[in-house]
């Protein structure tokens, strides 16, 4: 007699095909992947983990088998270079205090087991796929920003766990990028016990990182994931429309993702993880200008419109520097924004699809 039950259940689940997530997004940190994530999970046919960011292609892949891999992330100290075990720690730390929160309600087993098995299980290939079984039957899918940086042997090996993958990857002006992810390293030291001054020092070194710079090099990171992607399976999105088009962008995604847009609730409109500054510097614009001329140069070329933007900001920032301290930020509420569109200036946007400056912009990538 065939055995039924949960027994059988537990049986079906070893023996079924793993399941991987069915899209990802890809980056680039701080370019709205936060907002994306909140808001693809809460149409009903969308499955996303309790936990955005799961690093496991980036991070944790690398590590060594149980045992040696956990003691790694309980430790105390840190470097700059192996940041994860304190990000790890400070996930747990917010699941653990939500968890708290919400202590004498209902408990929500589903969430908890599932926090056991990211946080404490090895990880692995199967291990990762594990983490996407709740959402069997459903579109799944998560964000790490850090994959759009990943080395062509890591991208190779996602290609091979899930062909078929819908990959998401979004930009923003890398001056704003660049000064929003150095906000965010110091609000992320001063959360590690580490006091650091916001000066020209740590500006100056945060900007020469390499990982910084790559993070901002967009047409690089587009490039490589395109060697193992085909370009209609590549969805390539602009901050600027999370902002002025929020409604339309969503059901885009929703359309690209394969899910029912008519299906899904109202798009959230609040900021989600942001250091929301209204100025920056003024040298550090300029610096910051000087630096990606030639990529927002590429960009222009390449997308048009809102890129077209970006290089319009960096080449008047570097003719005619602000008198002023500050510029205002971002940079679509400062001046510049209405010189450019008073400008005249056509973006060089591909020709089989340039999008009118006051139309959604983000679509699937067509590399021309």
């Amino acid at each position: 007699m065939a055995e039924v039950g949960p027994a059988a259940s537990r049986a079906n689940l070893r023996t079924a095909k793993p399941k991987f997530p069915d899209f990802l997004i890809i980056g680039a940190q701080k370019a709205g992947t936060s907002w994306l994530a909140a808001n693809l999970s809460r149409h009903p046919d969308v499955w996303t983990p309790p936990v955005k960011e799961l690093h496991y292609f980036d991070e944790r892949i690398e590590e060594s088998p149980f045992g040696a891999s956990l003691p790694r992330l309980c430790l105390k100290g840190y470097t700059d270079e192996d940041w994860y075990p304190w990000y790890w720690r400070y996930q747990a730390s917010l699941f653990l205090e939500g968890f708290s929160r919400r202590w004498g309600k209902k408990p929500d087993r589903r969430t908890f087991s599932w926090a056991l098995k990211f946080f404490l299980h090895p990880p692995s290939d199967r291990w990762y796929a594990s983490l996407f079984e709740q959402g069997r039957g459903m579109t799944t899918g998560e964000a790490t920003p850090e994959y759009a940086i990943l080395e062509e042997r890591k991208i190779a090996h996602v290609r091979e766990l899930m062909p078929d993958a819908r990959i998401v990857f979004f930009m923003r002006n890398p001056i704003e990028r660049i000064y929003s992810s150095a906000l965010m390293r110091l609000r992320n030291l001063e959360m590690m016990g580490r006091r650091t001054e916001a000066d020209e020092r740590f500006f100056e070194g945060f900007f020469r990182e390499n990982e910084v710079v790559y993070e901002t090099k967009y047409l690089w990171s587009l490039e490589r994931w395109r060697r193992f992607y085909p370009e209609e399976q590549i969805f390539v999105g602009f901050l600027e429309d999370i902002h002025f088009h929020p409604d339309r962008l969503l059901q885009r995604l929703h359309e690209f993702l394969g899910v029912d847009p008519s299906r899904a609730p109202g798009v959230k409109r609040s900021r989600v993880n942001a250091a929301y500054r209204e100025a920056m510097p003024s040298r550090l614009a300029v610096q910051l200008a000087h630096a990606y001329h030639e990529d927002l140069r590429r960009l222009s070329e390449r997308f048009g419109g809102y890129a077209d933007f970006w290089l319009y900001c960096a080449e008047n920032l570097m003719d005619d520097p602000p008198e002023k301290e500050e510029i205002v930020y971002p940079l679509w509420e400062s001046w510049l924004w209405e010189e450019w569109q008073k400008s005249g200036r056509r973006p060089a946007a591909p020709a089989h699809d340039a999008p009118d400056r006051e139309e959604i912009q983000s679509r699937t990538l067509i590399w021309s």
